[in-house]
């Protein structure tokens, strides 16, 4: 974090590009403790993607309840890729009808993207509609067979293995010892944690919101706050103990050495529980004391996300905070730790609003975890009388609206004469004819 900070500290520029100092205000805001930003400095912000998104996770962490209605404030990548997002924890809440129709949107802001297409296709296969989801995959690898998201959407749906030197196939596929190089590689990507022994506090420090159909399950509050057992250990406990034990050195020994006893143990005592807190409040990427205690707590709440419970490709959707780089979205997690930008509400309050939501969840249809079977179209009748692409039935026209210039640029002809720098001839070139009724033959 401190690197960052330095790194980022000579491309802040006053005017124009702002991408530095947002980045910079990020790493700030990343470290509730020592951060040199607060909640007010937000404001300062005005119609930007970044901070508004940040406000959104912000808010939806209080409750555990996605909000992709206010996605729809910006049109720009960031925002797409943050409403994939909450697709990912629609359907981790079972709320599969809310994410198909996010999903069907936003295809049709984006028809030639592929992670909107992805996460149609899983929607589908989460509402009983595996033939149409195939439709959906079949256009996918027609147009985009090599990348690693359409690999493991095909290997979901059970056409094959291939592509298990990627991290999104591999942590569908390979067993721990394997999938236990990718939480180095993706730090940020918290179903590669929670695959290993013992990861869940990497889990929460990648990205909590993994927990968060759990925690909802369970009606857990998103604030840390201490077991009562442990509070009435310390304060009921130890601390009587230290004075019984002054009082014994004060009468066997002597005034001064009980005082000194007394005093001794106290000082060790709080100087112990404030080196602990230091050290909780010191960001690791693994074995975070904080994220340590998090996790136990989720355990002891019996909310802790597993694969067993996480709706199979939700790794390929689910994203934290948001930036951009030169244009380009980079997710960097989410971590625990940010509930300590969260304004306090009394543990009662929030439980209470989760349990009405809980409820709604358990009558919910339960998530497929699991891939599907070898050539089950063969098997399974189709569910409906329809015939055609899903895309094409449900959105129409515009849900191919320039993929056909895009799937002929990555031909071996056009990659090549790209390459060379060589212009494609004319008349190779695709020019949509009889666009006007009027005018067919």
């Amino acid at each position: 974090m401190d690197a960052a900070r330095e790194a980022l500290h000579g491309l802040q520029q006053p005017e124009g590009y702002d991408e530095p100092e947002i980045l910079s205000f990020i790493c700030e805001w990343l470290d509730p403790w020592r951060g040199a930003v607060t909640e007010d400095d937000i404001w300062d912000w005005e119609n930007n993607s970044t901070i508004d998104y940040l406000q959104m996770l912000q808010t939806m962490m209080k409750t555990w309840k996605p909000r992709p209605a206010e996605m729809m404030l910006h049109n720009d990548k960031l925002s797409q890729t943050g409403q994939l997002s909450m697709i990912a924890l629609l359907r981790g809440q079972r709320r599969y009808d809310e994410a198909l129709e996010l999903s069907l949107s936003l295809v049709r802001s984006d028809p030639i993207g592929v992670r909107p297409r992805l996460a149609t296709a899983l929607c589908l296969l989460d509402t009983g509609q595996w033939h149409d989801a195939k439709t959906v995959l079949d256009e996918l690898i027609k147009s985009d067979s090599k990348d690693p998201r359409v690999q493991a959407l095909a290997v979901i749906f059970g056409y094959g293995t291939k592509g298990r030197e990627h991290m999104e196939v591999s942590l569908l596929l390979d067993d721990q010892k394997e999938t236990k190089k990718w939480m180095d590689a993706a730090p940020v990507n918290a179903y590669a944690a929670l695959l290993q022994k013992g990861g869940l506090d990497e889990a929460m420090n990648a990205n909590v919101l993994i927990a968060s159909h759990e925690a909802t399950r369970r009606a857990v509050p998103p604030r840390y706050s201490p077991g009562i057992l442990m509070s009435i250990f310390q304060y009921l406990v130890l601390i009587p103990v230290w004075f019984v034990l002054g009082i014994l050195a004060y009468q066997e020994i002597g005034d001064v050495e009980g005082l000194a006893v007394l005093s001794g143990l106290l000082f060790l005592h709080y100087s112990y529980r404030r080196v602990i807190r230091q050290q909780e409040h010191q960001i690791r990427h693994r074995d975070q004391r904080g994220m340590i205690k998090y996790a136990r707590r989720l355990k002891r709440f019996k909310a802790v996300p597993q694969a067993s419970n996480i709706p199979i490709g939700n790794h390929l959707l689910l994203s934290g905070i948001l930036v951009t780089v030169n244009g380009v979205v980079l997710d960097i997690g989410y971590p625990a730790w940010m509930f300590e930008r969260l304004s306090k509400e009394p543990d009662k309050k929030v439980r209470q609003r989760l349990r009405k939501r809980s409820m709604a969840l358990e009558k919910g249809k339960t998530p497929r975890v699991s891939t599907l079977g070898k050539a089950w179209w063969l098997k399974r009748p189709k569910e409906h009388g329809e015939s055609g692409p899903m895309l094409e039935r449900s959105i129409g026209p515009v849900a191919y609206r320039g993929r056909t210039n895009y799937i002929r640029k990555k031909e071996p002809q056009a990659l090549n004469d790209a390459a060379e720098g060589k212009e494609t001839q004319l008349q190779k070139r695709f020019i949509p004819r009889n666009t006007i009724r009027s005018e067919r033959p």
